[in-house]
């Protein structure tokens, strides 16, 4: 039997998707592949670069059991431990949206096609409540396990608007949640500010430099094509 995320999931994730991506990409670019050292009672990540803050502990995912357990509701930490504190936001916006992902305390992944992959997508959906700079994780009890962590270290950069990177980033962000392409194509500009219309076959917005993105789509609603077009 396989599993799928809530629609209340699907659509704040596709929402989020793009810019999530971007900007987990452009941590992943700045930590590095270096290993790096946790405290979660200093709330740092140390390493080769320097000492990161803001590291707070959103969960864990086993691969034992294949499932996801917020750090809130680990017995060794709680919602009071001060790594975790700050992830509870994440429990009030889902309680607020009817996300039951992000209300239960440990979401049963088994029934998805790739467990550990949607261990990540839930992981990155709400690092992107949290705002912050991106989501590290590590591997704990011996690879039986990968630990998440929520970085919001301002030392680290925030992604700006793109336009060469926009085609990927929603082909990317599409084919993690496919149910609502428009939805991926509309949260993208609108958390970049872009103003944007729509047509019953494509939506185009208007870049900050005044190039043109027009994303189309088919008689599906599928998305087709996303064409960045030059200021003319």
């Amino acid at each position: 039997m396989s599993a799928d995320f809530s629609p209340e999931f699907q659509a704040f994730g596709g929402w989020i998707a793009a810019a999530a991506i971007q900007q987990q990409d452009l941590f992943n670019e700045a930590v590095g592949s270096d290993p790096l050292q946790a405290d979660l009672d200093a709330r740092t990540l140390t390493g080769e670069r320097g000492v990161l803050g803001g590291v707070s502990l959103l969960g864990s995912f086993s691969e034992l059991d294949q499932t996801w357990l917020w750090g809130w509701a680990n017995p060794g930490f709680g919602a009071d431990a001060v790594a975790v504190a700050p992830t509870v936001t994440v429990r009030e916006f889902g309680a607020q949206h009817g996300i039951s992902e992000f209300t239960t305390d440990s979401p049963d992944l088994s029934g998805f096609p790739e467990p550990a992959q949607a261990a990540i997508t839930l992981a990155i959906a709400a690092g992107a409540v949290l705002g912050g700079r991106g989501v590290w994780s590590t591997a704990i009890n011996e690879g039986r396990g990968q630990v998440y962590l929520h970085v919001a270290d301002e030392q680290l950069p925030l992604a700006g608007f793109d336009a060469i990177a926009t085609p990927r980033l929603l082909m990317t962000a599409v084919s993690v949640f496919p149910s609502d392409p428009r939805q991926v194509v509309r949260g993208y500009f609108q958390h970049f500010g872009l103003p944007y219309e729509e047509r019953s076959d494509a939506i185009r917005g208007t870049a900050p430099n005044g190039s043109v993105v027009l994303a189309t789509f088919d008689e599906l609603g599928r998305l087709g094509t996303v064409n960045v077009e030059p200021k003319t």
